[in-house]
Formats: structure tokens, sequence, C-alpha cells
């Protein structure tokens, strides 16, 4: 098949190659490979710090 070049291919070996390629039947599919996630790092949940309630001061007068 590399030794036919395509200005010197017969159209009587051109019908023979696509005879063997039909033969051969479809090819066979790759497998599609799972891509797998990196591990995160698991991030600390740090506590939320409260701020304190300023109360409101009263001036007497």
């Amino acid at each position: 098949r590399k030794a036919d070049s395509i200005e010197s291919i017969t159209v009587g070996r051109a019908s023979e190659l696509l005879a063997d390629k039909r033969a051969r039947g479809p090819a066979p599919k790759k497998r599609a490979t799972k891509k797998v996630p990196a591990k995160k790092a698991t991030a600390k949940k740090r506590a939320a710090k409260k701020t304190a309630a300023k109360k409101a001061v009263v001036k007497k007068s």
C-alpha cells in the first residue's frame, strides 16, 4: 500500500484496497481514559470569630 503512489494507482488496485479495508471491519474504538481529579488538600475550617456586640452606652445627665 505504501508503494502505491496516487498518480500511478489504477481503478482496479483502488477497489482491491477498499475491499481489503472493508474486510478488516471497523477499527477498534479507543477506551476513553477517566481523568482522576487531583486530591485537594483538606482545608481546615477556621471558627469564625464572633465580634462582641457593643452595648449602647446611655449617658445620664
